[in-house]
């Protein structure tokens, strides 16, 4: 029997494969896309069995970039990239871009949003592979997640992130988020945007 995170009673995380994917896929949201440099890519909603291409992508992340993303130099055990993967649809959302980078599928970057319990506001968060930071891919996933939380009948996205991240909050301010420094520790910043 497996518990809310996915782990079985034996502390196993379920392979991706032996999962179906779940009802309610926002199928409508798969997109093909090219990147500015003509990079062409598939923008979709996570799935199930994407959890060894998430785990891949976790993996080959530089310190300094999942320091950004997580807030700390930890590494998501197991259980938390199983549930990165296995959401619910009705609560939040996952973008991924994903391409065929030397004969394989890669996970180039995630886009994600989980709302409150009103459904009106929702936190994003957003990561891209180091090697893809600077080519446009952020500006694509972030614009294709705010797309998707007016859709699904957010009224604001708001996130955090570190003061010292210069290209997210560039980011954030050409797309029309409200950034202003957090007010009990000036590491953080704060980014909303009204829907």
């Amino acid at each position: 029997m497996a518990d809310e995170r996915g782990a079985t009673a034996s502390g196993a995380v379920p392979s991706a494969d032996s999962v179906a994917e779940p009802a309610g896929y926002p199928s409508q949201l798969v997109e093909s896309a090219r990147l500015p440099d003509g990079t062409p890519l598939q923008v979709r909603p996570i799935r199930p069995n994407d959890l060894e291409l998430e785990r891949d992508f976790i993996a080959a992340l530089s310190s300094q970039t999942g320091y950004q993303r997580l807030m700390s130099a930890r590494r998501p055990p197991p259980e938390e990239l199983w549930r990165f993967t296995h959401i619910d649809y009705d609560h939040e959302l996952a973008l991924v871009a994903c391409a065929q980078i030397d004969g394989r599928p890669r996970m180039l970057g995630v886009a994600r949003f989980v709302r409150d319990s009103t459904g009106r506001d929702a936190d994003f968060a957003i990561v891209v592979a180091d090697a893809w930071q600077g080519r446009g891919l952020g500006a694509l996933l972030l614009d294709r997640l705010v797309r998707a939380a007016r859709t699904f009948g957010a009224q604001q996205l708001s996130g955090i992130t570190m003061s010292s991240n210069t290209r997210m909050l560039a980011l954030a301010k050409r797309l029309g988020f409200e950034v202003a420094r957090d007010r009990q520790d000036a590491t953080v910043t704060n980014l909303r945007l009204a829907l």
